[in-house]
């Protein structure tokens, strides 16, 4: 039980670190880099996404029937 949640904790700050530079680094124009570095922040951002979203459907679909003491089918 101790490690669903700490891969949860840690799903959800893979995925909250990921928006977060990701968003940076796209809203960041220093320039000097080719036209198609635009792509690897929109890449982090939508791998951040996936990760938050399938800590969320673990957390509803497995972990919450886990702590109700519900059988394991």
């Amino acid at each position: 039980m101790n490690t669903s949640i700490s891969m949860l904790i840690a799903g959800l700050l893979v995925g909250v670190v990921g928006v977060v530079l990701g968003a940076y680094i796209l809203l960041n124009h220093d320039g000097g880099y080719p036209w198609f570095y635009w792509i690897a922040p929109l890449l982090a951002i939508g791998f951040a996404f996936v990760m938050m979203n399938l800590t969320a459907q673990y957390f509803l679909k497995v972990h919450r029937l886990e702590t109700k003491g519900r059988p394991k089918k």
